[in-house]
């Protein structure tokens, strides 16, 4: 079932790729109500970039329509490839050979709202491969746009409403990986309980329970295999129970967990200074070669 809140997240630099929906608020009715959709990596310095317009690294189909709000983005892809991948299709749902099978994503209702339009692609988008087998969160974040999804997204779907920080301070994250290091240390066992092997390299290769007093110790492949056991041809789990205690598991988090655990560095010699620097850049963000803005319709 999938999570709703507010949850305002902090995310480590070069781990965050999303893609974004704006919603123009200009006062000229030619571009009022329009949509962009798009790809970054630091939501809150691309919207930035937007409302500058295209000399400050906003987009060229973007300048002088806004100002603009960036009312909902869609995150958690696993590298910038397959979140580019997703703008693409959202942008072009006629063109995308997942998408384009959907007669009604051909275009825009009559009365429809360019925004309404925009969530009925990504809806669906969500629902189908290979997309619905990602740990996607859908973050909403203007309130006024927040409605129900049509149809129901997989339940391992997060959804949520709240800000996104992208931080490079390795003290702003010290909390999540302390916590992580301690979940992962609090049962320590030398053995896996699924193969019953000994576990070689357990700072890379041990994963535990995401349930504090669970004692679950075992290799990372071992419980990637136990939650597979019913999806025969797949080689990635998403969601799943513990063995031994039944707490379910999503395997994004065990990764996100494990990556703190680890304590991945972020470089540079200052990093408060770096992320100072980053916030006030001009330098333009990521989008894809193709970009797109819903026209009015006549």
């Amino acid at each position: 079932m999938n999570t709703y809140g507010d949850r305002e997240a902090l995310a480590q630099k070069g781990h965050f790729y999303g893609v974004y929906l704006l919603c123009s608020q200009s006062v000229d009715v030619r571009h009022r109500g329009k949509c962009y959709v798009g790809f970054t990596v630091n939501p809150k310095r691309r919207i930035r970039q937007h409302n500058r317009g295209s000399s400050f690294g906003g987009a060229k189909k973007t300048s002088k329509k806004g100002p603009w709000q960036m009312v909902m983005i869609v995150h958690g892809f696993p590298n910038k490839i397959v979140a580019l991948q997703f703008e693409w299709a959202w942008q072009q749902p006629t063109l995308s050979t997942r998408l384009k099978i959907f007669d009604d994503l051909r275009r825009k209702l009559p009365r429809e709202t360019h925004f309404d339009y925009n969530f009925r692609i990504v809806n669906r988008m969500l629902g189908v491969g290979p997309w619905h087998r990602l740990p996607l969160t859908v973050r909403w974040l203007e309130t006024d746009y927040e409605r129900e999804f049509q149809l129901p997204l997989p339940r391992h779907m997060r959804i949520v409403s709240g800000k996104v920080a992208i931080t490079t301070s390795q003290r702003a994250l010290a909390v999540k990986r302390t916590a992580a290091a301690a979940a992962a240390t609090a049962s320590w066992s030398s053995e896996c309980h699924l193969c019953m092997q000994r576990i070689e390299h357990p700072e890379r290769s041990r994963f535990s329970c995401l349930n504090a007093s669970c004692c679950l110790s075992c290799h990372m492949l071992c419980l990637a295999s136990y939650l597979l056991d019913d999806q025969p041809g797949q080689y990635l789990p998403i969601v799943g129970n513990c063995p031994l205690c039944e707490t379910p598991l999503v395997w994004a988090e065990l990764l996100e967990r494990k990556r703190f655990e680890q304590g991945v560095q972020i470089q540079g010699e200052d990093e408060n200074e770096e992320e100072d620097r980053d916030e006030l850049s001009d330098c333009p963000d990521v989008d894809s070669d193709v970009e797109h803005i819903c026209e009015l319709s006549d």
